[in-house]
């Protein structure tokens, strides 16, 4: 009986340090939300809110995330707003600009404090996850893999911040 509890006990212990989902929000209204605790008194919430794309948009014809060779998104994401412990963190446009028809987001805990907001959208072949990850209280990657080709199909963007005292 204790070389179950120990094994039970180490198996805890192995994926406890591991990521951690926060429930999948859908979006309703065409506003998704998603909280997570990532620790006592440090809690993340995210909103992603979609519009559909206003006449003359730049990417009026289709594109790769979200997008399908002969039409167009219908829904586009208007603004990603993040706040840590009520704190608004920056979440820089070219973090979410190409990313069409998002179908929901989850939030994923990640070491030293971290934290990655998913992004699933597109439909098919045009699926797509785009997940964003956020250290130190700002956005630092974004990894966009397709639905249906995740390891051929894929990019990534570092994101760096010059951070002046003035």
């Amino acid at each position: 009986m204790s070389n179950f509890l120990l094994c039970t006990f180490a198996l805890l212990l192995l994926f406890s340090g591991g990521p951690s989902l926060a429930v999948d929000s859908n979006f309703e209204e065409n506003v998704a939300k998603a909280s997570m605790a990532l620790g006592d008194s440090d809690l993340v919430n995210v909103s992603v809110e979609t519009i559909a794309p206003p006449h003359g948009y730049a990417y009026s014809k289709a594109y790769m995330w979200g997008g399908d060779e002969t039409s167009p998104p219908r829904r586009i994401i208007k603004a990603i707003t993040v706040l840590r412990n009520g704190q608004m963190i920056f979440v820089p446009l070219s973090a979410y600009a190409d990313l069409g028809d998002p179908r929901k987001i989850s939030l994923e805990k990640l070491p030293a404090h971290g934290f990655r907001l998913i992004i699933s959208g597109g439909d098919a072949a045009g699926s797509y996850n785009a997940m964003l990850d956020f250290e130190k209280n700002e956005i630092s990657r974004r990894k966009v893999v397709s639905g249906e080709f995740q390891k051929d199909v894929w990019e990534e963007t570092t994101f760096s911040f010059n951070h002046l005292n003035n």
